[in-house]
C-alpha cells in the first residue's frame, strides 16, 4: 500500500509538469497549444483552490504566486 509520501510525490509530479506545460504552451498561439494551455490552468487552478480550501501552504505545492491563467493573456506585438 502507498504511503502518504508516495502521494505527495504523485502530487507534485503532476503540479510541476502542468505548470511547466502550461508555461510551454504560453508561448504559442495555434488553436490546439491555446487549448492545451486551458486545459492546463484549469487544472493548476483547481489544484490552488483545494489547496487553499484544506489549508496546504502554495510554497509546498510549487504555486506560490503563480497565476496560471496569467499565462493565457495574448502578448500583441507593438
Amino acid at each position: 500500500m502507498a504511503k502518504p509520501n508516495d502521494y505527495q510525490v504523485l502530487l507534485e509530479t503532476l503540479i510541476q509538469t502542468a505548470k511547466d506545460a502550461a508555461i510551454t504552451e504560453s508561448g504559442k498561439s495555434d488553436a490546439e497549444s491555446r487549448a492545451y494551455l486551458f486545459a492546463y490552468c484549469d487544472i493548476l487552478d483547481a489544484v490552488k483552490t483545494q489547496a487553499e480550501i484544506i489549508g496546504v501552504p502554495l510554497s509546498e505545492i510549487g504555486l506560490e504566486g503563480f497565476d496560471p491563467y496569467a499565462l493565457t493573456v495574448r502578448k500583441i506585438a507593438a
